[in-house]
Order: C-alpha cells, then structure tokens, then sequence
C-alpha cells in the first residue's frame, strides 16, 4: 500500500473523531469569560470600563441634545452623542474581535491536537 493511500485511509477512519472535536461549540458567556482570562485579559478590563463611562457621556449628552433651545448648542451636543456612540463601537468591536482570537486560536489547537493524533497512528 502506497503511503497516499495509507493517509486517505486514516483520514477518512478519523474524519468522525475530527469532526466531533472540531463540532466542540462554546457558547457567548464562554466566550466572553475567555475574553478576560486571556492574554490582554486585563485590556478587556480596562476597555469595558471605558466602554461603561462612555455610555454614560452618551446618554448625558444626548439629553443635554434634546434639552438644548439653541441651533448651535444643539449642533454641538449632537456630534458629542455621535462621537460618543462611535467610540462605544469602537471599543465593543475591539472585544469581539478580541473573543473571536481568542476562540479561532482554540481551534486552532484542537486541530493541531488531532492531526498530531494522525500521525501518531501514521507512524505506528
């Protein structure tokens, strides 16, 4: 037998073990959890913070926007709500891109864990 066909016949024999590994889903609140107990665990910290403080400029300056009688304060109060809410998006975007790295590199590694499995069998 051929090494090729030596692999396409592990492969397919393991494609059920891969696929059950690879299927592993975590939900948000892992996701999140990991978030913060990963490497710039504490940038996540701190970014929610800052998060939380701009929502509450957000909603202040959006009252003060409603509550305002003249064009210009109006104006003025209104690109503050708009800045506002960029930088909140800004930041939320920040960290779930930051949960998305964090579990593309979990399967990275759950994919590395079965193909170094692979060849184990391959070898013997």
């Amino acid at each position: 037998m051929k090494i090729d066909e030596r692999i396409k016949a592990e492969l397919t024999g393991e494609s059920e073990r891969i696929d059950a590994i690879l299927n592993q889903r975590e939900g948000m609140v892992d996701m999140v959890m990991g978030a913060f107990s990963a490497g710039l665990g504490r940038w996540v910290v701190l970014l929610n913070i800052i998060i939380l403080i701009v929502t509450g400029v957000m909603f202040w300056t959006g009252y003060e926007f409603f509550t305002a009688t003249a064009l210009e304060e109006r104006v003025y109060w209104g690109v503050c709500v708009v800045l506002a809410g960029m930088v909140q998006i800004a930041g939320k975007q920040w960290v779930m891109q930051e949960m998305s790295r964090g579990s593309l590199l979990r399967e990275i590694k759950r994919v590395e864990v079965a193909v170094e499995r692979l060849a184990g069998k391959l070898e013997q």
